[in-house]
């Protein structure tokens, strides 16, 4: 399976979300290569540890510089889980083809293939999207955020690409106050299914920053195994925002 991790604003956390349910399938047993399709501004590296490794990266493979195998590093912090960097020029950024093709090719020695995708609907999401079977679109809890993942969500609508939603940086006593957008709102703006809700934890922020591995006992970590278990198609009902 080939998926797209986007958003319509920088920031709303998508190689958060790229990386932490990397993470969270292959603790589930699956064999996960995320392809970091942010060219210019690439993180996945850093986050999954294998930034001082990386030599080669897309641009490389569909150039010819190298085969797609010397261009794909196992992350130190999380078994089973490969990165493909993207390339550090955005002049180097990859057609939608050579993406279709690249993923599909990739698809075939793993067991789920996530892109990491540019924020907002410029080339860079043509690109990211054109080899996805589907999407998983990041908002923050904010009603700007989720106008931007409602044009996001007609936009894989019209290419015919299923998506789901996923609400990231979440706090829950502002929402429980009447201070913040509750998520029905969200939902109902965003015009997608919610997969799963993440909290602001700054746990992720201090394991992102360092290439370590998210600490398995922080609310985020239990979080990301729930979108996971959804994500393979299990249910597994939503937490309840007081308890959080």
């Amino acid at each position: 399976m080939i998926s797209v991790i986007t958003s319509g604003k920088g920031g709303a956390g998508k190689s958060t979300v790229s990386g932490g349910l990397g993470c969270a399938l292959a603790r589930r047993g699956r064999r996960v290569l995320l392809v970091d399709g942010d060219a210019g501004l690439r993180s996945l590296d850093v986050m999954l540890g294998i930034a001082g490794q990386a030599v080669y990266d897309i641009a490389d493979v569909i150039a010819g510089n190298c085969p797609p195998s010397d261009a794909v590093y196992p992350s130190p912090i999380c078994p089973n889980v490969f990165v493909m960097p993207a390339p550090v020029s955005l002049e180097r950024l990859a057609q939608p083809e050579d993406m279709q093709k690249l993923c599909r090719g990739l698809a075939n020695y793993y067991d789920e293939v996530i892109i990491d995708c540019p924020a907002g609907i410029g080339a860079g999401f043509e690109t990211a999207v054109a080899g996805a079977d589907r999407a998983f679109v990041v908002s923050t809890p904010d009603m700007v955020c989720a106008r931007d993942a409602q044009i996001l969500a007609r936009l894989l609508r019209e290419r015919e690409i299923p998506a789901r939603l996923v609400i990231n940086r979440l706090r829950p006593t502002p929402i429980l106050r009447g201070k913040m957008p509750d998520i029905d709102e969200l939902i109902d703006t965003a015009s997608l299914q919610l997969i799963g809700v993440l909290p602001e934890d700054e746990a992720v922020a201090v394991a992102n920053a360092y290439g370590k591995p998210l600490p398995m006992d922080c609310l985020a970590a239990r979080c990301f195994a729930n979108i996971a278990a959804r994500y393979l198609g299990e249910d597994v009902p939503l937490a309840d925002l007081k308890k959080a």
